[in-house]
């Protein structure tokens, strides 16, 4: 599996999830990691379609559930999809004031070139503004538009709320932004041994306990679980109709229900 080099920490969770699975899969396997120099998502799909690399993780689109195998298990059981939003201090008061998504559909909202988050926003009717993930911290700080949008293990990190203070933002404190969203791990579309391996992984890790047993061991997702229980956030659920049936119906036990 290739991830960019210089990001190992920023997904070790995600790393880590699939290790778990390989080790509580049938036999002895072993996952290799590369780092690999300004790799994007595009140069990652074309390694695993090239056989460079046979295993990558990546935000479910339906277009890759087409191309390639989909493990069907959320690596963050759906935390991905628990959303809150960056905001200049002088946005708080108006948003103080949202109570509905029709109340939301007067702001608008930046969010990444390419991300299916930003599909679901637009198909909520929402006003958004596209633009490449490292541009939106400035773009937002320049008053291109009123926020951004993080999930809640991404947002509540130590380095990512130093990083927003510089740059004079913070994270809203009303909202919580909700929709059926998470990363998957995708192999090639006849590696059907590897697909069955890590399905079982995952499936064995999770009705052993091991699998939640990781996933509140890990800090970032530990703090965002106990603010979600803890906040009395208005919540705002969104469809996304980018999660097929698929999902739906074999995944849905793995999802979280807070």
């Amino acid at each position: 599996m290739a991830v960019p080099k210089g990001s190992e920490d920023n997904f070790a969770f995600q790393i880590g999830a699939i290790r778990l699975a390989i080790a509580n899969a049938p036999g002895d396997h072993q996952l290799e990691v590369l780092s690999v120099e300004r790799l994007t998502q595009t140069r990652g799909l074309t390694m695993l379609r090239s056989g460079e690399i046979n295993v990558i993780f990546a935000g479910y689109n339906p277009d890759f559930s087409e191309e390639f195998l989909q493990v069907d298990f959320p690596i963050t059981r759906g935390l991905q999809g628990y959303r809150l939003f960056v905001i200049r201090a002088d946005t708080q008061a108006p948003l103080m004031r949202v109570k509905s998504l029709e109340d939301l559909k007067g702001f608008c909202i930046g969010s990444g070139q390419g991300w299916l988050d930003t599909a679901i926003l637009k198909d909520a009717g929402l006003c958004v503004t596209e633009a490449p993930q490292n541009n939106l911290v400035s773009m937002l700080e320049n008053d291109r538009f009123d926020m951004m949008h993080l999930a809640v293990h991404e947002a509540l990190k130590r380095d990512r709320i130093q990083q927003l203070k510089r740059a004079g933002l913070r994270v809203e404190k009303t909202l919580l932004l909700r929709y059926q969203y998470d990363f998957f791990t995708y192999v090639g579309k006849n590696d059907k041994i590897r697909h069955s391996l890590l399905e079982q992984g995952f499936q064995n890790a999770f009705f052993s306990g091991a699998f939640n047993e990781y996933f509140r061991s890990d800090p970032s997702i530990a703090a965002a679980m106990d603010y979600i229980r803890q906040s009395d956030r208005r919540v705002i659920d969104l469809d996304n109709p980018g999660i097929g049936p698929k999902n739906d119906q074999t995944a849905e036990q793995y999802w979280l229900t807070e």
